[in-house]
Parts: C-alpha cells; sequence; structure tokens
C-alpha cells in the first residue's frame, strides 16, 4: 500500500522563538509534521509567513509529498499504528485552533493553525483517514492548555 496524502494542513506554527512554520500532511499510513520554515520578528512584521505557507502548499501538489519533504527543514512522522490519539482544539473566541497528535509512548507534538480552517470537515477529514487504525480523533472547545 502507497502512503497517499489524504489530508493536508496547512499553515501552522509552532515553539516560541523561532517560530517554525509548519504543514501537517495526513497520509494513509502516518502523519508528517514539517518543518519548512523559521520565522524572525521582521518576518512576522512583513507578512512573509503567508507568502512561504503558500510556497510550500504549492510544492506538495505540484511536486508530491516525497519532494516536499526532501526540502523540508525537519520532519517528524507519527505512523497511525504508534499513535494514541489527535485532539482537535477550537481556539475558542480568542485563541487559534490547536492540533495534537498523542503517540502512545513518547512526546506530544502540538501545532497551532493560523491559516484557513473549518474544524467540523477536517475532523471528519481526519476520521475517515485513520479509519481501520486505533486511534481516536476528538474535537474540544477552547485553547486547549
Amino acid at each position: 500500500m502507497t502512503d497517499e496524502l489524504r489530508v493536508h494542513l496547512h499553515y501552522t506554527m509552532r515553539g516560541s522563538y523561532p517560530l517554525r512554520l509548519v504543514d501537517v500532511l495526513f497520509c494513509t499510513e502516518q502523519a508528517y509534521f514539517v518543518e519548512y520554515d523559521y520565522l524572525t520578528p521582521v518576518d512576522l512584521l512583513f507578512g512573509s509567513p503567508d507568502q512561504r505557507a503558500a510556497a510550500f502548499a504549492s510544492q506538495v501538489v505540484e511536486e508530491g509529498v516525497p519532494a516536499a519533504l526532501e526540502t523540508a527543514e525537519a520532519v517528524e512522522r507519527q505512523p497511525y499504528d504508534a499513535l494514541d490519539g489527535v485532539d482537535i482544539h477550537s481556539g475558542g473566541r480568542v485563541g487559534r485552533p490547536k492540533i495534537t497528535a498523542r503517540p502512545r509512548t513518547g512526546s506530544t507534538t502540538t501545532v497551532r493553525v493560523h491559516g484557513q480552517f473549518d474544524a467540523e470537515p477536517f475532523t471528519q477529514a481526519l476520521q475517515s483517514t485513520v479509519d481501520g487504525h486505533d486511534v481516536t480523533v476528538r474535537r474540544r472547545d477552547g485553547i486547549g492548555f
């Protein structure tokens, strides 16, 4: 079975300083947390994260997942067989949506969504993607500390 892209969570960030741009690629067998750029306060001031995120999304579409992974700064793989669940926090009224992958062993991986995001279709698509694996997808209200 090939590991085909099913859900592309575009334009998320993690870290503190420097912030890191991350896209999450949910494929048929595993999720890839792909760091593709670092951001400084100057980058944030001039709006370059939007442009960089759009360029990476275009690369995924035009060249495919393997090419995008090759150009990444870092890639974290979360095979569904080792993943306990994924929590999707709405962000509430003041926060940004947050996605957390919870492996059965090891540290969780968390990103905040900065691009367009609709929790309901994302949750449905993710549930469909992990169907057949023992992965729980939970949608929660609030910021998600």
